[in-house]
C-alpha cells in the first residue's frame, strides 16, 4: 500500500508544481512544515521542484501552538520573515497554520511571492484532492460558480441543522475562485469559491455541524455548534461541551475582532471527504464554509488582521442568490452549474 500511495503521490506532487503553482526553472521555492506535517508531503513536492529545475528549500520548525498570530510566540519569526519576504513561491504544509502569522503579513506586503495554503496536507489528502481531479473541469466550474455569485445582490442559507442566515454582497468585491495561480498572490486548495459579504448586512443563526477548527480540541463535531449572528457578529453561542469550548477559545484572544464574520465559501472538490483537516472538510462537496477573525486582504473587506482565524462547516445547505437556487441540499442545481457539476463528479 505505502509503494502503491508513493507512486500516486508523485504524480499529485507534479501536478501541484508544474500544472497549479506554475514553478519554472530556476525560481526558488520555500516550503514550510512543523513537526506535525506529513514528511512525505513535503519531500514529494520538493522533488518534483528538484525535477523541473526548480530550487526547493524546506523549512521545518516545530508546531506552534495556535494559529496565525497566536503561534508567533511560538515561531522562528525573523527567520521566516526574511526567506518568505524574498521567495518565488512559498508552499505551506504546516499542520498549524501560518497563514495571518506575522511571518504570512510581511511575505504579503512584500507582494513578490506565489503562495498557496496547504495546512495539514497528508498523502492520501492530497492523491484525493489533487491527483485524481480534473484541474482544468474544476477550474471551469468555479469560475460559472463565481460569476453566479458575483451576480446576486441578496443572498439566503439555510440548513437542516438550523443555519437561517441573510445577506448581501457587495458588487465591488471579488468572489475568489481558489487555486488557479496568476502571478504573486495568496492562493488556496481548488475546490472552494469564497468571498466577503458585506459584514455587517449578515444576520440570522449560523450552525456548524461537520467540522470547527481550531481549537485544536474540537475538529469533527458530535454536536452542533451555534451562533447567533447580528450585523456581521457573534453575539451568543449555544450549544454543548463543543460550543463552550469554542466559546472560551474565541473569548482567550481579549480580540472583539475574533468574533466578526470574515468570509464565507462553497465547497466543490469532487475528491474531499470529511476528515477533521479544515483544509479539506471546507472543500467538501456541497458544504458552505464560514470564517471567523482574521479577513484577507484579498477579500478586500473591512475587517483585517484579528488574533487569529477559525472555519467552521454547514452540512447540506440550500443557498439561494436573488431568489434563485444555488445549491439544494449540498448539490449544485443552478441551471448554469448543473451539467458541470455531474462532469465533475463522473470524471474522478
Amino acid at each position: 500500500m505505502v509503494e502503491f500511495m508513493d507512486f500516486e503521490l508523485a504524480v499529485a506532487a507534479h501536478k501541484l508544481v508544474k500544472e497549479v503553482l506554475k514553478v519554472s526553472r530556476d525560481e526558488e521555492v520555500v516550503i514550510t512544515s512543523d513537526t506535525g506535517s506529513d514528511w512525505r508531503v513535503v519531500e514529494a513536492v520538493a522533488k518534483a521542484v528538484s525535477v523541473i529545475g526548480g530550487k526547493p528549500v524546506v523549512l521545518l520548525h516545530r508546531t506552534p501552538v495556535g494559529v496565525g498570530k497566536a503561534a508567533d510566540p511560538y515561531l522562528p519569526t525573523k527567520s521566516l520573515k526574511a526567506v518568505l519576504s524574498v521567495a518565488d513561491v512559498w508552499i505551506e504544509f504546516n499542520r498549524n497554520w501560518l497563514l495571518y502569522s506575522t511571518p504570512y503579513w510581511e511575505a504579503m506586503k512584500v507582494g513578490n511571492v506565489r503562495y498557496m495554503c496547504l495546512v495539514g496536507m497528508n498523502a492520501d489528502m492530497m492523491v484525493r484532492t489533487v491527483g485524481r481531479v480534473n484541474v482544468g473541469l474544476l477550474y471551469e466550474f468555479q469560475r460559472k460558480l463565481a460569476e453566479v455569485t458575483r451576480g446576486a445582490r441578496v443572498m439566503k442559507v439555510r440548513t437542516p441543522a438550523g443555519t437561517e442566515l441573510e445577506f448581501e454582497n457587495d458588487p465591488s468585491r471579488p468572489v475568489l475562485v481558489e487555486g488557479e495561480v496568476a502571478g504573486p498572490g495568496e492562493y488556496m486548495l481548488f475546490g472552494q469559491v469564497d468571498w466577503a459579504p458585506v459584514e455587517e448586512s449578515v444576520n440570522g443563526v449560523l450552525v456548524f455541524d461537520g467540522s470547527l477548527w481550531p481549537p485544536e480540541d474540537l475538529g469533527l463535531l458530535k454536536n452542533p455548534v451555534k451562533l447567533l449572528i447580528k450585523e456581521g457578529k457573534v453575539r451568543r453561542i449555544e450549544g454543548g461541551l463543543e460550543a463552550r469550548a469554542f466559546e472560551r477559545w474565541l473569548i482567550s484572544f481579549n480580540d472583539e475582532g475574533m468574533f466578526n464574520v470574515a468570509h464565507l465559501s462553497y465547497g466543490c472538490n469532487p475528491g474531499a471527504k470529511l476528515t477533521g483537516n479544515i483544509l479539506e472538510d471546507e472543500r467538501v462537496w456541497g458544504v458552505v464554509e464560514w470564517g471567523l477573525g482574521s479577513q484577507s486582504s484579498t477579500f478586500m473587506g473591512r475587517l483585517g488582521p484579528a488574533s487569529s482565524h477559525t472555519d467552521g462547516i454547514c452540512l447540506s445547505p440550500t443557498v439561494w442568490g436573488d431568489g434563485e437556487k444555488i445549491i439544494e441540499e449540498g448539490e449544485y442545481v443552478h441551471p448554469e452549474l448543473k451539467d458541470l457539476a455531474t462532469q465533475l463528479k463522473t470524471s474522478m
